[in-house]
Formats: structure tokens, sequence, C-alpha cells
């Protein structure tokens, strides 16, 4: 059974997250990151490119797709984006290219504790709202945000303190981008799910005993998945635990919330 692109988008971030709490090397992060946002949104060619914060050297590049689309993308970083973020401040941008046929294509910046540190970049043929991603693009730079900290990219000589309050930060602004996008692309489809069955349940007596004991079931596990998603977004203080192994995970019940701080 194939994926649905909403699917796609949050596998792209749970592994995203697994392998910067792992072992990873940066490169592979990298690597595995664009291969996931090629395939789920259906680009042609893809990149990310990651740089000192201060002096502007390029510490990352990596590309994923039609070598000729590649050529594309760094033509227009190089002569349009770089001079739009030095010269007027521009940090992402959505447009449409002549360039052997109408191509679309994007740059999205990679933000480190507010510093613009890197870009992704994507094309697609033809066109293409990729503007409507944005709340994914998002997501997905505050989660390399973090794994540029961890990696030490930008942080320079920071004392462990300064680190771990920054990659404290950075986690949960990329727990409630995650929050935010689960919410957005589960939940609607999640309320039809729970609004069809709350209707079932209405009128049990025209259904047999079983039926009713599967829709509740159902009920029961739709209002826990809301229950998750709107405890994600209150999230203040994360308590991160060890899921399996090396990997980590976000421990619903024991982060405290701004209504349990409040």
């Amino acid at each position: 059974m194939e994926k649905s692109t909403e699917y796609k988008k949050f596998l792209v971030l749970k592994n995203l997250a697994k392998e910067i709490n792992t072992s990873v090397e940066m490169s592979q992060i990298l690597q595995n990151a664009l291969d996931g946002i090629l395939d789920t949104l259906n680009l042609q060619c893809a990149s990310i490119t990651l740089w000192e914060e201060k002096t502007k050297k390029i510490t990352h590049e990596i590309a994923s797709g039609a070598i000729e689309k590649h050529k594309i993308l760094r033509d227009f970083d190089q002569q349009v984006m770089r001079g739009m973020r030095e010269r007027i401040f521009v940090e992402s941008i959505y447009a449409t290219l002549d360039a052997d046929g109408p191509n679309t294509v994007f740059s999205y910046p990679i933000k480190s504790e507010g510093h613009i540190v890197g870009a992704f970049a994507g094309i697609v043929e033809g066109y293409k709202n990729l503007s409507g991603e944005e709340e994914f693009f998002e997501a997905i730079s505050h989660q390399i945000g973090i794994a540029c900290i961890k990696a030490s990219l930008w942080v320079g000589q920071m004392s462990g303190e300064i680190q771990d309050d920054l990659i404290k930060s950075e986690r949960l602004k990329a727990i409630i981008e995650t929050a935010v996008t689960i919410n957005h692309e589960v939940n609607n489809p999640l309320a039809a799910v729970l609004g069809y069955v709350q209707l079932l349940l209405h009128k049990p007596e025209q259904l047999n005993p079983e039926t009713v004991d599967k829709l509740k079931k159902i009920e029961t596990g739709a209002l826990r998945i809301k229950e998750v998603t709107n405890r994600l977004l209150k999230i203040v203080e994360p308590v991160i635990v060890k899921y399996a192994g090396d990997v980590k995970m976000v421990d619903i019940r024991q982060s405290k919330t701004k209504d349990e701080i409040t």
C-alpha cells in the first residue's frame, strides 16, 4: 500500500530526530534527510548546504537527484539567493525558472538559534506551489539546526552549559514544529474519522454489539491521538528518555506543558 504524503513527512521528521540523537555522522544525517524530502515532495533534485555562521565558509554541500537540475539549483543559489540574503536579507524564496522549460524552485534557510547556518533547496519540473510546504520546511530546518549545534558547526568555544541550553532550545522548537505538522496533517483527517465513528455510535441500536464495541475502540484510539498531538503543542519543558538502544523519544506524560507551568 502506497504511503500518503502526510505519512512520508512524518517519517522524514521522525527519522531525522532519531538520527540526530544517535551516533550517525552529520553528512549521513543530511543525506538521509535530503533523500526523504526528495521522495516525499517528488522533487527532481534537492540540495542541502551548510556554512559557518561568521565566515560563510561552506562545511557541507550535499545533493540528490538529477545532476543537470543540481546545476540549475547551484546557479540559482550563487547568482540569486546569495546576494539577496546578504544585501536585502531575503531568507526564503519560491520561484519559477525558464531553464529548459518551466521549473519550480525553492530555497529555504536552515536556522540554528536565530542564525542562518545553511539552506536547503529543491526543484521540480513544471509549475507547483511549493510555498504550501513551509510548515514542513520549517520543521526540517529546526531539526537540522539541532544537528548543527551538536556537530559544533558554529557554536565555537561556547561553554558546555550554553551549548546545553542551545540544544534544549532548538529541541523544543523542533518538537513544536513537528507537533504543528502532525496536528495539521494528521488531526484534520482524524477529525473526519472521529466524526463518522461518533455519528454511527449515535444510533447503536441499529448496529450489532460487536460492531459497536469496535467503533468505541476506534473512537478511544482517535481521541488518544488527538490528546497526544494537542499536548505536544503545549510542551515547554520536554523530558527526553531512551526508547530503544541509542534512540530517544519525548516522554509525553513527564514533559511539562504551559498549562502546568502557569
